[in-house]
């Protein structure tokens, strides 16, 4: 591989994916292995790109290369049981859930790994929920090449530094309340949304039940929700404090462990987080239809769903980042 200008690069091969950056993002310009053409030597040029690198023949076994780096660390540190490796183009391997999970990530082996400055780790945020095939995160180098020492070096870690942590539980039962719905005066928005996010999370929907603003016919709701095989229950609605919401007062009539009621996040605070002996329960007010993309189904129960026992001092701790980024302030 050598340098040469690019006015002299018509009719060689470029050795490297070149970028190109406007208003709308980045992307690949001219892709390696490429045969320069007249109107690519026009193209670097109006993208400010006037010296190029083209394949010679030349290359050294100690030197390796952006598009060699990246899938070569990130098989080591990645759980590859777990994460799917896509390499892709411009020095950066994609990194993907191959199951459905909480994203795990040891945070002080990233920024040990990430000290290093050539080539660096970047992933959501840990115990993220994942469905299957989502972009987790990405493995990006800095500099065009590395010599062959340095990257072994890189690959030494013992242990996966980022893995994917399986659900534990699969059938979800949920109660819907509200005599408005009941009734048939409104229809109901909550259950194609709960739907929805049990595929994306690979569960079974078991059990559905709407009832009316009644303690009394909700606890019988839950009940049959659990003697139906609801591994974990969502009961939604009825979560304020208008005098008809009673889910809260059914709930702890129950006898369950209401870990929280309230909970410091935006959107959905009018959540409950409770357990009915072994069985984890979400309780979830209307908000959650509005706010379908991300709410404490996706930021709660995802964790109770992977057998996570939830503190109060550990939900009291999401009030430090608990405006979610879909929250919109009136």
């Amino acid at each position: 591989m050598k340098e040469v200008p690019v006015d002299e690069a018509l009719g060689m091969t470029l050795a490297y994916d070149t970028t190109l950056v406007t208003k709308d993002g980045a992307s690949v310009l001219l892709q390696r292995g490429m045969k320069l053409a007249a109107i690519d030597i026009k193209k670097l040029k109006d993208s400010g790109v006037y010296i190029v690198r083209v394949e010679d023949g030349a290359e050294s076994k100690d030197v390796l290369f952006e598009w060699e780096i990246t899938l070569t660390i990130a098989k080591s540190i990645v759980d590859t049981e777990s994460i799917i490796i896509v390499q892709g183009r411009q020095g950066a391997s994609k990194l993907y859930s191959s199951k459905p999970g909480l994203l795990e990530v040891n945070v002080q082996a990233l920024i040990d790994f990430n000290l290093n400055q050539k080539v660096l780790l970047i992933t959501k945020d840990r115990l993220h929920a994942v469905g299957q095939n989502d972009f987790i995160g990405m493995v990006e180098i800095i500099p065009f090449s590395m010599q062959r020492s340095e990257v072994e070096r890189l690959t030494s870690t013992s242990k996966p530094i980022v893995s994917i942590i399986p659900f534990k539980y699969r059938n979800v039962g949920v109660v819907i309340t509200g005599t408005e719905i009941y009734e048939g005066r409104k229809g109901d928005l909550y259950y194609d949304l709960i739907k929805d996010k049990c595929t994306k999370y690979g569960w079974d929907l078991v059990y559905k039940e709407i009832v009316p603003d009644d303690e009394n016919k909700i606890e019988a709701g839950i009940r049959k929700a659990i003697d139906a095989g609801s591994e974990a229950l969502i009961v939604t609605g009825g979560m304020s404090v208008d005098l008809t919401d009673r889910t809260p007062i059914a709930i702890a009539n129950l006898g369950a462990n209401i870990i929280a009621y309230g909970v410091p996040i935006k959107p959905t605070t009018m959540t409950v987080v409770a357990e009915l002996g072994a069985v984890p329960l979400l309780g979830i007010s209307a908000g959650g239809i509005y706010y379908s993309d991300f709410n404490s189904i996706d930021l709660l129960f995802t964790k109770l769903m992977a057998g996570m026992k939830l503190t109060r001092g550990e939900i009291a701790a999401l009030g430090h980042g608990g405006i979610s980024y879909n929250f919109k302030v009136v």
